[in-house]
């Protein structure tokens, strides 16, 4: 027997639509992470070493929680 598109038999196919979770947080902080790093570069060469690795694991912190709370969701 062939299945025709009229076959009431036949489930119809459903697209699920996907989660996209919060694009404008999502956007806010990356830019954030983004105006971090750029300061980070500008600022980088007259700050202790020390000092400037703190501020790259803060800029990571920011990029990670970007993802973690906002970001896509599949």
């Amino acid at each position: 027997m062939t299945v025709t598109p009229h076959d009431p038999a036949r489930r119809p196919i459903v697209v699920e639509e996907t989660s996209t979770g919060r694009p404008v947080l999502f956007a806010v902080l990356l830019a954030l992470a983004v105006l971090g790093t750029l300061a980070l570069l500008v600022t980088g060469p007259m700050l202790a070493l020390g000092h400037a690795i703190v501020a790259a694991v803060a800029i990571m912190s920011v990029m990670t929680l970007a993802w973690a709370v906002a970001g896509p969701r599949w």
